[in-house]
């Protein structure tokens, strides 16, 4: 099993979502439902990643420090989710995350940094700006990288996008996908499929999140049902 058997193109999930629903494959511009189905693709991409940190979204990025600076932003065209953890390359052990309130409360220092905290956003960008403390300046210690861990998110998918692969696996997605279809169709009104389809995606969101994050190592993770019975 190759990526391409987990996941998918824009238009592989369009087509299949068009032959779940007895429609015959078209182009992403082909008619007002592929386009439609391209705005359910970003709505359910936005949804898995507000669910969890995919290992798919995961990314690291190494940033020069210099003298005399203390906020940096990463170099990405993409829209960064949150922020991991940082190391400074001249020091062991990552930074500490503190929050505005005592970043604020400190006085200013200068020298190797030990603490970051996200403090507001680029404006052209929209992703976070992180404020260091000290602030490093030349000398002992001085030359090194903030080596950033963070994870992004999917991009807004467009009918240009027909070969773009989506970084979630693609089953889920259209999964996800379906279940706001059958909802539109039925303007809005949950039915027996839309409800049977839309828990089917819930289940399998979250097996493919506890894929690489609770079944990788020693660690268990045991989360509730959503359909089980109460206790009596």
């Amino acid at each position: 099993m190759g990526v391409g058997d987990i996941r998918y193109t824009v238009l592989q999930v369009v087509n299949e979502v068009q032959r779940k629903l007895g429609l015959t494959e078209t182009g992403l511009s082909g008619n007002k439902l592929s386009i439609q189905l391209i705005d359910f693709i970003n709505d359910i991409c936005d949804d898995l990643s507000d669910f969890g940190n995919w290992q798919e979204c995961m990314v690291t990025a190494n940033v020069s420090s210099v003298a005399g600076q203390r906020d940096y932003t990463i170099n990405t065209s993409a829209n960064i989710k949150n922020i991991g953890d940082i190391y400074y390359s001249q020091r062991t052990g990552p930074l500490s995350n503190i929050n505005i309130k005592d970043m604020r409360m400190f006085l200013s220092a200068n020298g190797m940094p030990s603490q970051f905290t996200i403090f507001v956003t680029d404006a052209s960008t929209g992703n976070p700006i992180i404020r260091m403390r000290p602030t490093p300046v030349s000398g002992n210690g001085f030359g090194g990288y903030f080596s950033i861990l963070y994870w992004i998110r999917a991009p807004l998918y467009t009918t240009s996008d027909a070969s773009t692969i989506i970084p979630f696996p693609g089953s889920i997605v259209v999964l996800g996908t379906l279940a706001k279809a059958i909802l539109n169709e039925s303007e809005g009104a949950p039915n027996d499929r839309y409800t049977a389809t839309y828990q089917d995606y819930l289940q399998a969101r979250k097996e493919a999140l506890n894929r690489f994050n609770g079944d990788t190592g020693w660690t268990v993770s045991f989360a509730p049902s959503r359909t089980g019975r109460r206790r009596r």
